[in-house]
């Protein structure tokens, strides 16, 4: 599939740069011109229509037009988001209309493509916005929700348009920065962070008479990654408007931080410094000034090392503030200058900096340029896709520094799932798919997916999703350099209750996928096996009303999934038999090895379900049984929290103890809290392949009666404390009444001084375990309303009656103002609430890191000794405690006798979650081996330097009724 879906973006991109050269620019375009299927407006045809098909194979549920392409304008063309008088709409805009009119003959290239690979969807962005698509459907649009998709805002694109690039954002956090214009002002930075693609490197800097970085623990560049973006977001709702801004002292700061960045790039260019080692941007935000930092500029264009450093500048708000010094900073660096007067003008205004990026690139005509997307929400309805893309030159005589756009062709995400199957990996295993020269996350079953298109794609480093150890930097130099090789290791994880421990030995199989920039890992457990049994179905599947049985939420069939209400029985048998019948026919579009073996799970476990019904126990409250094929059958009273956890057997902390313990066949888990009951389990296992786990529900009064009786049998003296313990150090009985079951033993309630005396080297019976989960989402407390600038500025009022009189009659413009302008250069009032969704909003949870201590059961050998209280308490105590240990067979348990405790204290041990961290604190980072981007297109003498788009916000027909406002709203207040 690879290897065709690249020749077909090849193909688009040739037929495309050959029709943009035999077309002539028409200076006069008539709309008539132009004939083309509009996506917003289409409607689904009649049935009977033969042009038609309504087909899955191209991943989108509605019909679609196979024989010709549609077109997609973004909302600022297509209604005239800029007001007549600035942006027309599409029919009146020459360039758009050019547009459309060449790529109208991309139809024949696009219709060869789709006979050499049927399901292909495929496409062509234009520097105009125009997206033409094919197969042609209805776009897709909610209801009641304006269309905010822009395609030259794709992750595709922007990746596509210019090389790699580090980014340094300094934002204005002056006085004057308030109300709508600091509203803006974070809307604009989340959207800057959005155009970074997985090669970029970034930070951002406050400023006012000082300067200094916006997260106080990270002084220097860091991946684009979602975590490190989310730390920004959160940073700029604790940011404190206050005092005067300085251009000198925030240019002066970058210049000597370029300096120092260009040592670190020079001595570490191979594993990389915290760069991308390619443009170098710097992003200047504030509401403007009467300052113009001439020396800084002076400095920065005059050094060999700092004058490739572009100096963009953005004006944010509708405050009437000179801003033309900001707009010859940029014209001085040859970069771009842009005025944000409205929420809606943002996403168009931030874009302005890749096409000054992209000039480089548009002039090295090089046509080896290929890109690799991460995996990202498809704006159509195709679920989560991966792009490859190439960038679309002009071809001719007069070479040009802007590209005809960028060519795309989609692949399905479930592709590798469909060519790598989890179900041929063994009880266990995973794949991930990784990004070679990143480590950036293409396909893994932890990684979260977007909840809708328009939200920035998650960029995620693998090492954030798997256990790290001595071996990871090795194993992560293979990965991104692109080698073909295994890598064994020792695994150390929490299971999903965060209660217990899990010990593996695995061994990752990696090598490149061919033709593209990713890298295939699959990672397998030591003794796992594939099943595929030789299936013979029996007949229909027996159900009967004592019985829940349930499938594993995986994916066995294409568009079949499982219920999730499992106590509806007819649902359940209807899901069932549709796969069944799958099976029977072949197995078209399913995992056969894994249907197969559901199947054969259950036939296998319905005579289990028949047992509990004729010969019920009531010793136990409910039974149960799950399988690896990922059956579970459970009895109707089972408890909620036993449900939930045997739902997903790959994700079940009982099942993963039981399958990856080498010494228990049989786990007694005892009530970790209140309301719930022993768990006994049993693992399932023939010649050694584990199979399933099957197990009971049991009351608590059962489990005391008969430890009472066999605690009495012994004739026990009550001067010796006898505790049975799990692997993890939870006591399963004790005869000490005031402990209860499930209580870690080395807690305050328990003894801790005989956790003391099992931990003690050299031969620790428990062996203590710290594990970190890092950027992890957390609960926020507010403790007090954060100060705001509005707070103040209130304080200022008290002092300065006449400040306060201006700085209100300021608000109240700039808030008035905000209202003029949306009417100026919206298309509708709800259109720019629409836009106004893209804010940072402010959530309940911040990231953070979690710390837990956990111990797990080293050894199970029968052990007598005794240890001294001058030990135990670390002091001098002549007496000892005596300490019988007997293992309980194939249980991974201890029975202990102990003499009684010393008569002092001894500290209790952490145990469970230690310490919770929030990451925009301590953020430090630490550096992975990456490697830079092979094409680097920073800088081109054939550049243009006298293109220096952006209007200054210093517009003297505004600043007269500006003044007149202020004046009359103060002469009211007086």
């Amino acid at each position: 599939m690879f290897q065709r879906r690249i020749r077909a973006v090849e193909d688009i991109t040739i037929k495309a740069e050959e029709l943009a050269m035999e077309h002539v620019y028409d200076e006069q375009p008539q709309s008539n011109q132009v004939h083309f299927i509009n996506g917003k407006e289409w409607d689904d045809p009649a049935l009977n229509d033969s042009s038609m098909v309504n087909s899955s194979q191209f991943g989108h549920p509605f019909f679609v037009n196979t024989n010709s392409s549609a077109v997609h304008l973004p909302l600022h063309t297509y209604e005239g988001w800029m007001w007549h008088r600035f942006k027309p709409v599409w029919y009146e805009d020459v360039d758009t209309i050019n547009a459309m009119m060449w790529t109208d003959r991309l139809d024949d290239i696009f219709a060869e493509n789709l006979k050499r690979d049927p399901s292909i969807y495929q496409y062509f962005a234009s520097k105009e916005g125009v997206l033409r698509y094919f197969p042609a459907h209805r776009w897709r649009t909610h209801v009641n929700q304006h269309d905010n998709f822009d395609a030259r805002h794709r992750p595709w694109f922007t990746q596509s348009i210019s090389s790699a690039k580090d980014l340094l954002i300094l934002i204005d956090v002056s006085g004057s920065i308030h109300g709508p214009t600091f509203e803006i002002l974070k809307i604009t930075v989340k959207r800057l962070l959005g155009t970074l693609t997985q090669h970029d490197y970034f930070n951002v800097l406050q400023f006012n008479e000082t300067v200094a970085w916006l997260l106080p623990c990270s002084e220097s560049l860091m991946p684009a990654t979602t975590r490190n973006k989310r730390l920004i977001y959160q940073a700029l709702d604790h940011i404190v408007p206050s005092g005067k801004a300085s251009f000198a002292n925030a240019l002066n700061f970058t210049y000597h931080y370029i300096l120092e960045l260009d040592d670190s790039r020079n001595s570490k260019q191979t594993s990389g410094s915290d760069s991308s080692n390619c443009h170098l941007a710097v992003v200047l935000i504030s509401d403007g000034g009467t300052e113009f930092p001439a020396d800084q500029v002076e400095m920065i264009t005059n050094n060999s090392v700092t004058r490739q450093t572009r100096l963009f500048t953005l004006a944010v708000g509708p405050h009437p503030i000179p801003t033309l010094n900001l707009r010859n900073i940029s014209c001085s660096t040859n970069a771009f200058h842009g005025a944000i007067l409205t929420y809606g003008a943002i996403q168009s205004k931030v874009q302005g900096y890749l096409q000054v990026l992209s000039r480089p690139l548009a002039l090295s005509q090089d046509k080896s340029l290929i890109s690799w997307s991460l995996p990202y929400q498809d704006a159509a309805g195709s679920g989560t896709v991966v792009t490859v893309s190439k960038p679309v030159f002009h071809r001719g005589e007069n070479l040009s520094q802007s590209l005809l756009g960028v060519a795309g062709v989609d692949i399905p995400i479930s592709s590798f799932d469909v060519a790598l199957p989890d179900s041929q990996l063994g009880f266990g295993g995973h794949k991930m798919v990784v990004m070679g020269g990143t480590g950036n996350v293409v396909h893994h079953s932890q990684l979260d997916t977007q909840n809708s298109y328009i939200e920035d794609p998650p960029i995620v480093d693998y090492e954030d999703l798997e256990p790290m150890g001595e071996w990871s930097d090795s194993l992560r130099q293979q990965l991104l350099d692109r080698k073909t090789g295994s890598h064994s290791y020792n695994s150390t994880t929490l299971t999903p209750d965060d209660a217990y421990l899990i010990h593996q030995r695995r061994t990752w199989h990696f090598r490149p996928i061919s033709k593209t920039a990713y890298t295939l890992a699959v990672s397998i457990s030591e003794g796992a096996n594939i099943i595929v049994p030789n299936l013979e179905l029996q007949g229909k599947v027996l159900w009967n009303n004592q019985t829940i049985t349930r499938a594993a939420p995986w994916e066995f069939c294409n568009n079949l999934r499982a219920y999730t209400n499992y106590t509806n029985q007819r649902e359940t048998a209807d899901y069932f038999s549709q796969l069944s019948q799958r099976f029977e026919r072949g197995g078209e579009g399913c995992d056969q090895s894994a249907l197969s073996h559901l199947l054969w799970d259950l036939e296998m476990t319905m005579n289990v379900s028949q047992m509990w019904t004729t010969t019920p126990d009531r010793r136990v409250h409910s039974r149960f049984v799950s399988t690896t094929g990922g059956v579970t059958r459970t009895e109707t009273r089972t408890r909620a929290y036993l449900q939930e956890d045997l739902a997903d057997p790959r994700n079940s902390s009982l099942f993963l103890r039981l399958a990856h313990s080498r010494d228990a066949s049989i786990l007694i888990r005892p009530p970790l809290s209140r309301g719930e009951d022993y768990l006994v389990a049993a693992k399932i296992s023939s010649k050694e392949q584990f199979l399933a786990i099957a197990g009971a529900l049991v009351g608590k009064d059962i489990v005391h009666s008969i430890w009472k009786n066999a605690v009495e049998a012994f004739n026990i003296s009550d001067q010796l404390h006898l505790y049975w313990l799990d692997e993890g150090g939870y006591i399963v009985a004790t005869n000490q009444i005031n402990v209860s079951p499930g209580t870690f033993i080395g807690s305050s309630n328990a003894d801790p001084q005989l956790m003391h005396a099992l931990t003690l080297d050299p031969n620790p019976v428990y062996e203590r375990n710290t594990i970190v989960k890092r950027a992890v989402s957390c609960p926020v407390f507010v403790k007090a309303a954060p100060i705001s600038s509005a707070s103040i500025f209130a304080a200022r009022w008290v002092s300065n009656l006449t400040s306060t009189l201006l700085g209100i009659a300021q608000v109240i413009y700039s808030f008035s103002a905000s209202l003029l302008w949306a009417g100026v250069t919206s298309a509708t009032f709800q259109a720019e609430m629409e836009l106004d969704k893209l804010r940072p909003a402010r959530v309940d949870t911040h990231l953070c890191s979690k710390e837990y201590i956990l111990y797990q059961l080293k050894t199970s050998q029968q052990r007598l000794f005794n240890v001294s209280c001058s030990t135990l308490c670390a002091g001098e105590n002549s007496t000892t405690r005596e300490v019988i240990i007997h293992p309980m067979s194939d249980s991974s348990s201890l029975l202990i006798a102990v003499t009684a405790p010393c008569r002092c204290k001894v500290s209790t041990f952490q145990h469970g979650l230690a310490r919770v961290e929030d990451e925009m604190e301590k953020c430090q980072f630490h550096r992975r081996y990456h490697k830079s981007s092979e094409h680097c297109y920073a800088s081109d003498p054939r550049e243009n330097s006298l293109e220096c788009s952006g209007q200054s916000l210093h517009n003297p027909a505004l600043m007269f009724p500006s003044m007149i406002f202020i004046f009359f709203v103060v002469l009211i207040l007086r």
